[in-house]
This record gives structure tokens, C-alpha cells and sequence, in this order.
């Protein structure tokens, strides 16, 4: 009897935990399996729209990569038409950016430049790819300096930049800086580049010399000024009266 009352006192007292504990366990158990296949759906939706961004961004690449990089009006027109469902679609996929990218590089070798402005403006207001935004930026700069608008292009590359593209940035603002006629800035611009061009781009090496060369010779401070200037006055001064009285002496005794 007293273990049947015990056994009857032990299911009443789980009754009793479960009525006070089985909401919180259910939901506990509940937003587990919702947080893992939540997890599980956003992995495949993540995965599928790549593969569906991969696609039409390979699509784009045939386009303009047709007659060897020089496509026809309709191939043109495709590309730009895949282009624009990259960033519609898929604006913050690296293969958006990289679409205007290409595009702008596609306008500016026909001296589109606004077409060009707005594609590389595009990419850099959207991707969050680092590496695309500061190659973006450098771009941009490069077009605006060609419209005429060095003041703006000069203002994009300030800044620091990562090491991989201080020379590409500081050879470019040397570029610029010789459209503005400021030669003297240009050669230390060009220096900086030279200094700083990592081993992987040395076969630029040689270009940034000629650059440089092609400014001529850094001019003189004040101070080597100077310099130059009391060499020639001691190289000038008249013999003092000493030196008269030895170069007479030494004449006498050569008549003697």
C-alpha cells in the first residue's frame, strides 16, 4: 500500500512539474528546430542565388569578351541587359560590381567617359568588395581626370590605402597632377609610386622612370642655391695682395 501511494505521489508530483515546466520546454524545443532549419532554408537560398548570380554573370562575360573583346551593338546590348539584372537582382554579389567594372572599362575605350563615370560610380556606391571599391575609386579618378575635373579626381585618392595599391594610387595622382602642370608635385608623386611598388609589380618599374625623367631635374633648394653661389664667388674673388707679391717674386727670380 505504501509503495502504491508512493508511486501515485510521484506521478502527481511529475504532473505537477510538467504543468508548471512543459510550455517552456515545447517552445524551448520548438525555436530550436525553427532556428535549424531557418539556418538550413537561408544556406540553400544563399546558395542558389549565387549559383543563379554565377550564371548570369558568365553570360555577361561570353558577351563582352566576344570578338576578342570587341562585341557588336547586339552582343553590347545583351551585356548591358545582363548587367542590369546582376545589380537589380544581385547588387551586393561581387559579380555586380564587376559587371560595371567591365562595362566602364568597355565605355571609356570609346570615350564614353559619362557612361564610364556612372558604371565605376555605381560600383563603388554598392559593393562591399574592398579590393573593387578601391580599384573603383582609382578608375573613377582616372575618368574624371580625363573630363576635365582634377580637382574631384584629386580627392579620391587621398587617403591611405593598403600597400598593393599605394603605388597604382600615387602614380595616378602623379598623372593627374602633370594635367594640372604642377610638375615639382608630380615627380615626388611619381617617386612615392616608384618606392613603393611591391615585387609583384615591378615590370611597372621601368614606366614610372620614364615619368619621372620625362619632368626633367628636380629644381635647386635655397640652401644648394646658395651653395652653388659662394662656390662661384671664391672661384671668382680677386688674388688678394699676398698672392700678387708671391706671383711677382716668383716672376724676378725667373728673369734672374
Amino acid at each position: 500500500m505504501a509503495d502504491h501511494l508512493t508511486e501515485e505521489e510521484q506521478i502527481e508530483s511529475i504532473k505537477r512539474w510538467w504543468k508548471e515546466n512543459g510550455t517552456g520546454i515545447v517552445t524551448g524545443v520548438v525555436l530550436a528546430l525553427a532556428s535549424y532549419f531557418g539556418w538550413q532554408w537561408w544556406q540553400g537560398k544563399e546558395r542558389s542565388e549565387a549559383e543563379a548570380a554565377s550564371n548570369v554573370y558568365q553570360s555577361f562575360v561570353d558577351a563582352v569578351s566576344a570578338n576578342e573583346g570587341k562585341p557588336d551593338n547586339k552582343q553590347l546590348t545583351t551585356a548591358q541587359s545582363l548587367a542590369r539584372e546582376l545589380k537589380d537582382d544581385y547588387a551586393k554579389r561581387i559579380y555586380a560590381a564587376q559587371a560595371s567594372l567591365e562595362l566602364a572599362a568597355l565605355a571609356a575605350r570609346e570615350n564614353d567617359l559619362e557612361t564610364a563615370a556612372k558604371e565605376l560610380q555605381w560600383a563603388l556606391d554598392n559593393t562591399n568588395d574592398e579590393a573593387l571599391k578601391l580599384l573603383a575609386k582609382r578608375r573613377l579618378a582616372a575618368v574624371k581626370a580625363a573630363r576635365g575635373e582634377t580637382k574631384e579626381a584629386l580627392k579620391l585618392l587621398e587617403g591611405e590605402v593598403p600597400p598593393a595599391f599605394a603605388s597604382l594610387y600615387a602614380e595616378t595622382r602623379g598623372d593627374i597632377l602633370v594635367q594640372q602642370g604642377d610638375k615639382d608635385a608630380a615627380r615626388t608623386a611619381y617617386q612615392e609610386a616608384r618606392a613603393q611598388i611591391l615585387p609583384e609589380q615591378a615590370a611597372n618599374s621601368r614606366l614610372l622612370d620614364l615619368k619621372i625623367e620625362s619632368l626633367g631635374e628636380a629644381p635647386q633648394s635655397d640652401s644648394q642655391t646658395d651653395d652653388a653661389q659662394s662656390n662661384e664667388t671664391k672661384e671668382a674673388a680677386p688674388l688678394s695682395e699676398s698672392d700678387n707679391d708671391s706671383d711677382n717674386a716668383e716672376t724676378e727670380n725667373n728673369a734672374q
